[in-house]
Parts: structure tokens; C-alpha cells; sequence
């Protein structure tokens, strides 16, 4: 008898992939990307008094100069790139070198250095004067000197903006006073680029099936780097313990795969480069040993680094820990967090999925963003997006306007007790919360072991392109009607 043809229906569940931080911080030095030392104009080149003048402006285009307001009336008067610098003699007025506009956009710690020397004998009313604008919001002044002053590098640093252009305006009246420009210097620490990736693959899995791929196809990219050192595939909601399961199929030489049962999570570990992990993500099937599978959604997330993410949120998680810490220290530290320019906060749980995907991080009792110290009895979120929004109202056996998540007889205030912590795993409903005094207890379940911080939402938040999407369907495979054969 040949075999029986089944079909399998299926309900689209997602599967999300995501770029989290990159372990690299070879970018992170101070760089030089824009410089002018001006060794490679011949000499001449700029304005003197005879109109003797090399390609000036037609060979020069970093710069420029404005001689309006002086008076290069003489022969050997001039403002002009003579022994492989900069050197203005006699001008008679305030005259200028001006740079082009330098983009600083992706660097932070922007400095300006210039090295300056004088010879001859100045007076006090000559001077020279260094200034900076940035995004053409006016000039600020950062180095002046009149008289003599030998030689000198003036510096600024801490600019950040998009664009930057510099200034330097000299003024001497005899043919016996000269200031010199030479090695004008912008450095900056350049900025990592996230990571970029995109997938495919809409799928269903019948409880028959083995296994399914979590991908069809998987591209990751990144202006920084070429490789990493791990990757963590996790089903971050809807996750099963003892039915549902990850596994790396295939050889892979450079990559080391580890399962956690009770987090879902599994790691890839390197270093490796990006087409070696996307062969390995690629080779990640999702199965279920179940004969009666749980139905519902496994959305799994992928990330190379540890903050995870949820895909119904947006948002990423991380579980920081800090033994013995208090609320407010809790809340400070988590706002000085950043996560590739997404701001750090308390988390502040809306919904289930959250709830499950931060419970199932923490290793003790982790606070969130929570109080009642304003109201006694009115529960608010206090830090990120949602703060000011209210989450309980009384104390136990009150009520929610949206979503909360209580352990069992909490909260009750058992001695000023104001603040929001996840509960250790072994107190009651697994990633529920109580409430804590700010210091929490000194010992045992209820001694603060960290804090959850929540990435994403924050008004100034970059818009990232880390995260793909596939769907999957997890279904039980009908009973057929009739019998088919091949």
C-alpha cells in the first residue's frame, strides 16, 4: 500500500532576526580624517601684492582665503604657501583662512589642532585668532594671541555636529612681522555603524515534521567589520520548555553551538566570520517533540550580542547584574546605558510577551521602572516612554487599566514598600513582581541581584535597520479524508 498524503494548514507565527551590539572596539581610537599640512601646493600658491601667484583658487579646493579687508599693496606683501606652509607678511588688516565644510556627521570627540608660529618683531596690535563653526550656527573663538608668542598648537576638542569649518584670521602691518600656519588637524573617534540584516522565509511546521529551518536565506552586513564573536538564536516568546527546541544542523569548524533549556537559547560561538555565521544561522532548525504540540507563536530573535529582542515591542532587553543595588541607583545607572544610540531605561513591562522574555533573563530579584512613592497606591511607570502612565491602582486584589503582573499577593506594602522588582525564579509565578522598599532586602530572594533595561522608544532614538522577519506556522497536520495514493 503506498503512503498516505497529509496536508498541513498552517497560522503564520513570526521569526525574527536581529543585529544586536558587535563585541569589536577597534574603531573606537581617535582618528585623523581631515588634514592640511600644505606640502603638496608649490610655493606661491595664494595672493601677494605683485599678483605673482601660483593655481590659486583653480589648484586649491580645501580651502580658501579672504584678503578684502587687508592691503597687500606691496610686491612682497602676501598670504600664501611658501616652504610648505602657511605665511602671511605685512597684510595691513584682518585677513582669513577659511576651510571647506568638513563633514564630523558619525564621529564624536571631534578636535581641532593647529600648529602656529611667529617670527619677526609683533606688535600688540597684531594677532592671530583661531575659531570653529559647527552646522553654520556662528563662530567660536578657541585660540588668540597679539605680540610675540614663539610658537604654539592651538587645540579645541568635545565638537560634535555635522558639519565643521574652521577659521584663522591674521594681522600684521611690516615687512619685518610673519605668521606661520602649518598641520591644521581634525580627528575624531569614529563611530560604529550598525549592522544590517535582512531574511526570508514564510514557512509552516506540522507536528509531524522533524524540523524546520529558521531561515531560507540570511544576509548580515557591517561597515566596521567582517566578523564576530558569537550569535545568540533564542525563541524569545511563546517558548515551550521540554516541547520546543533549537539545534545547529551541518559542520560548521569555527562555530560552537550551546543549548540553554531554560532560556531557549542558542548560542553560536566564534569568532567567526559573517558568511560562516550565515551558514550557520541558515543551518538553525526550530523542531517540537511534542505529539499534542502548545499552538501558538515562537517568535525567535537573533542576535549578536546579549540584549534580546521582542518583536512585538520593537524593543531590546538586557539584565544587568549589580548585587545589593538600590532602586534609584538602579534607575541612574540604566539611563547612562546605550545600546548602538538607543537610549537605557528601567524597563517598564506592558504585555505578556515582555513579561515572560525580561522574567526569563534575570538570575535574583531585578528592578524595573516602577512606583507608588507620588500616590501610595498608584502604581506608575517612572522611567523611558511610558512614564507617567499608570499600571495598578490599590494594593493586592486591585485592578489594572492595561496590563500588570503581580505575583501572588503582592503588592502589599509590607513596610513603605514603593518600587517594582522582578521576582528570583524560585518565588511563585516565574517573572512576576513585588514590591520593595528602595534598598530591597539585605539578603536572600528579595536582596536586589541587578536591573532589566529596556532599549528603544525614546524620543531622539536612531532609526535602525537591525532586525528581518521571517514567518513560520506551527499547526497539527489534519486527518485526511479518503485515502490518496501516489
Amino acid at each position: 500500500m503506498k503512503r498516505k498524503k497529509r496536508f498541513c494548514f498552517s497560522k503564520k507565527i513570526s521569526v525574527l532576526l536581529l543585529v544586536c551590539a558587535v563585541t569589536h572596539f577597534d574603531g573606537y581610537a581617535q582618528v585623523t580624517f581631515w588634514n592640511e599640512d600644505f606640502s603638496s601646493y608649490a610655493d606661491n600658491t595664494g595672493v601677494d601684492g605683485s599678483g605673482d601667484i601660483e593655481d590659486y583658487p583653480g589648484g586649491v579646493s580645501k580651502w580658501t582665503l579672504d584678503v578684502s579687508n587687508g592691503n597687500l599693496s606691496g610686491s612682497s606683501d602676501y598670504f600664501k604657501v611658501t616652504g610648505g606652509r602657511l605665511r602671511g607678511r605685512d597684510v595691513d588688516g584682518e585677513i582669513y583662512w577659511i576651510s571647506e565644510v568638513i563633514n564630523i556627521d558619525g564621529y564624536s570627540d571631534v578636535g581641532v589642532s593647529v600648529d602656529l608660529w611667529e617670527d619677526g618683531r609683533l606688535e600688540p596690535q597684531d594677532f592671530i585668532r583661531c575659531e570653529y563653526q559647527i552646522d553654520g550656527a556662528g563662530w567660536t573663538q578657541f585660540y588668540y594671541k597679539s605680540d610675540d608668542f614663539s610658537s604654539t598648537t592651538a587645540q579645541v576638542t568635545s565638537l560634535i555636529g555635522v558639519s565643521l569649518e574652521l577659521r584663522i584670521t591674521i594681522k600684521n602691518s611690516s615687512g619685518n612681522e610673519y605668521y606661520n600656519i602649518d598641520d591644521i588637524l581634525v580627528t575624531g573617534i569614529l563611530n560604529s555603524q550598525p549592522p544590517v540584516v535582512s531574511a526570508t522565509g514564510d514557512q509552516g511546521y506540522c507536528n509531524y515534521q522533524d524540523s524546520i529551518p529558521v531561515v531560507t536565506s540570511i544576509s548580515i552586513s557591517d561597515p566596521d567589520d567582517d566578523q564576530i564573536d558569537a550569535v545568540f538564536v533564542q525563541i524569545s516568546a511563546g517558548y515551550v520548555n521540554g516541547e520546543d527546541g533549537l539545534v545547529l544542523t551541518g559542520t560548521h569548524p569555527n562555530i560552537t553551538a550551546t543549548w540553554n533549556a531554560t532560556l531557549g537559547k542558542l548560542s553560536l560561538s566564534g569568532p567567526a566570520l559573517f558568511t560562516e555565521f550565515e551558514a550557520a544561522i541558515a543551518a538553525v532548525v526550530f523542531f517540537n517533540i511534542s505529539a499534542s504540540p502548545t499552538l501558538g507563536a515562537r517568535s525567535i530573535s537573533i542576535t549578536l550580542g546579549e540584549p534580546n529582542y521582542l518583536p512585538s515591542t520593537e524593543h531590546f532587553y538586557e539584565f544587568v547584574p549589580a548585587l545589593g543595588i538600590r532602586w534609584d541607583e538602579a534607575r541612574d545607572a540604566a539611563a547612562l546605558r546605550e545600546y548602538y544610540g538607543l537610549k537605557g531605561y528601567l524597563a517598564t513591562i506592558t504585555s505578556q510577551e515582555e513579561a515572560d522574555l525580561a522574567g526569563s533573563q534575570i538570575t535574583g530579584a531585578g528592578w524595573l521602572g516602577g512606583s507608588d512613592q507620588d500616590t501610595e497606591g498608584t502604581w506608575k511607570w517612572v522611567t523611558g516612554p511610558d512614564a507617567g502612565t499608570v499600571f495598578w491602582n490599590g494594593g493586592v486584589g486591585g485592578s489594572t487599566p492595561n496590563y500588570a503582573f503581580w505575583n501572588t499577593g503582592e503588592p502589599n506594602q509590607a513596610g513603605d514598600e514603593d518600587y517594582v522588582h522582578i521576582t528570583a525564579p524560585s518565588v511563585g509565578i516565574p517573572g512576576s513582581w513585588n514590591d520593595l522598599s528602595i534598598t530591597g532586602a539585605g539578603s536572600g530572594n528579595y536582596q536586589p541581584k541587578g536591573y532589566v533595561v529596556e532599549y528603544g522608544g525614546s524620543t531622539g532614538d536612531p532609526v535602525l535597520s537591525i532586525s528581518a522577519s521571517t514567518r513560520i506556522t506551527v499547526s497539527i497536520a489534519p486527518q485526511p479524508i479518503g485515502i490518496f495514493f501516489d
